[in-house]
């Protein structure tokens, strides 16, 4: 895609933000930093590509998912200031976002809506996990097996059940 005038975020003049932001490699746990306005980068530790999502808010009412979106960004429309393979990793990355949003749906659907506290941390499992191979990572149910026993062993037992349908 070519762009006649140029894309506005590579002009400076249109950065609003400067800031960076640090996440985790899914893959090693080593520290990535990202700019602003890049979505994806090489782990310099292990050389996998890590993909920076944008938290989508999600609520639960009235026993469903609600998803809220962060926004769009110009690479919902352009990418044309990214190299074609970075840009198709991205839009393969959102594809598979959608699709474990999909999983997600349905694993809280298994859940018993009267096991609140259950749905709770699935929602924020799911969102520390985005970056993760697997819908929720199993790092998270180490930390609440520490914490809370009694809450890993309701969520656990869930998630295998949803596992095996």
């Amino acid at each position: 895609m070519k762009i006649i005038s140029g894309c506005p975020g590579q002009n400076t003049a249109y950065l609003k933000d400067f800031n960076t932001n640090i996440i985790k490699c899914p893959g090693c746990g080593h520290e990535i930093e990202f700019f602003s306005d890049e979505k994806k980068v090489r782990c310099p530790q292990c050389k996998s590509s890590v993909f920076k999502i944008s938290p989508q808010v999600i609520e639960y009412r009235s026993g469903k998912l609600i998803y809220h979106d962060s926004g769009e960004s110009c690479l919902d429309w352009c990418g044309g200031c990214l190299d074609k393979n970075d840009y198709k990793d991205i839009m393969e990355n959102r594809k598979r976002i959608e699709k474990k949003k999909e999983d997600f749906k349905k694993l809280i659907d298994s859940i018993d809506k009267k096991d609140k506290e259950v749905i709770q941390f699935f929602i924020e499992a799911f969102q520390k996990s985005i970056n993760d191979s697997k819908l929720v990572d199993q790092k998270i149910f180490d930390i609440l097996q520490k914490k809370n026993p009694e809450l890993f062993i309701r969520s656990r037992n869930y998630y295998l059940n949803f596992l095996n349908m």
